[in-house]
């Protein structure tokens, strides 16, 4: 991606796509259907005026209304998801939590971490930056009569295995340079960005599998998703459908759904549910061109994300020939991905498919 203007860069995938977006998007939007058919295709595309209920006020009680129905239209079963609207608070309470296991781990307090590996305890001791750095306070209020304790362990868990790996990196790097280098990168992020940056906005994970000292929920997989979305319905119906969607593609064994392209392919599979329209608007908040902070959502981007709905349009059109090729829900799109999205339905027919009547 180098060599883009800002313009493009803003509206670009957020990782690098194996051969570029269209490419990529046309492969792996086969693989989607070819692994789980045709039948998302049958139904008509998703717009978010009309998918959302009148009088949706951006209370928590109505955003999961609009979460139960993507759910309802992803296929997934809801009863055993936990949806909530509190991922600052979450993240927040699991770094705190997070630095007590640091400590309980290099002080080894806690009867699920006894018996670690001397050299391991010694460069967390002598590397990590979490030591002593819980604010207990904080962390009683944050958990103080709080539903999210499960997900919040295991934030916690994970926060702790991400210092571990990240100090043993560095005690095991002869280069004093790198290792340097290595000390002196970027903290985690701060909790209160949690909902609102665009790789954030949202969190899905398993409540069943085992770790040390967390709750299991037997069955149960939850949704987290920032307040600061509530606001925004058609950000919050994309980021539901993101997240529902790695609950169906990390079961399942579709290549790619647990590697390193997930997230884009996840963005894919929102896609290929009819929810296109939401991601390609929420892709880029236009008012915040030209601001210190451009604020972002998804991961394949304004430009990937139209141009992924035109096969999906190709591809629908061909299966149930609903009309004219050109929808009628184009018109819902944003200027600059409604753009993206008639130049590429052009090129994949071979010109403009009114000129053609389709």
């Amino acid at each position: 991606m180098t060599g883009l203007s800002f313009r493009d860069l803003v509206r670009a995938p957020r990782v690098e796509l194996p051969g570029g977006s269209v490419r990529w998007v046309d492969e792996s939007l086969r693989l989607l259907i070819g692994h789980f058919g045709t039948d998302p295709l049958r139904r008509p595309a998703v717009v978010p005026g009309e998918f959302v209920p009148a009088g949706y006020d951006g209370s928590e009680a109505a955003a999961r209304d609009v979460c139960l129905k993507v759910s309802e239209r992803m296929g997934i079963p809801s009863e055993r998801i936990r949806f909530s609207f509190q991922l600052e608070k979450v993240v927040e309470a699991g770094q705190l939590l997070g630095a007590t296991i640091v400590d309980a781990y290099v002080a080894q307090t806690h009867p699920a971490l006894r018996g670690a590996a001397p050299e391991d305890i010694a460069a967390v001791r002598k590397h990590s930056r979490l030591l002593g750095a819980t604010s207990d306070d904080r962390l009683e209020e944050l958990l103080e009569d709080d539903g999210l304790l499960p997900e919040i362990q295991r934030f916690a868990f994970l926060d702790f295995l991400t210092e571990l790996v990240r100090c043993r990196e560095i005690a095991a790097e002869p280069d004093p340079a790198r290792q340097a280098e290595l000390e002196q990168q970027p903290d985690r992020p701060e909790p209160r960005t949690a909902g609102s940056e665009a790789s954030s906005a949202g969190r899905w994970t398993d409540l069943t599998y085992c770790l040390p000292g967390v709750e299991l929920l037997p069955g149960y997989t939850a949704v987290m998703l920032g307040s600061d979305i509530l606001t925004d319905p058609t950000v919050l119906i994309a980021a539901a459908s993101h997240e529902l969607g790695h609950q169906v593609l990390m079961s399942s064994d579709m290549p790619g759904g647990t590697g390193p392209l997930r997230e884009p392919l996840t963005d894919l599979y929102a896609v290929l549910h009819g929810f296109g329209i939401a991601h390609a608007n929420a892709a880029l908040d236009e008012t915040t061109l030209g601001t210190p902070t451009v604020e972002t959502f998804g991961y394949l981007g304004e430009r990937a994300v139209a141009e992924a709905l035109a096969v999906y349009r190709v591809r629908q059109h061909r299966l149930i020939r609903d009309g004219p090729l050109l929808p009628e829900w184009h018109q819902a799109l944003d200027p600059e991905p409604r753009a993206r999205f008639l130049a590429r339905l052009d090129e994949l027919v071979g010109g403009p498919p009114t000129v053609l009547g389709w």
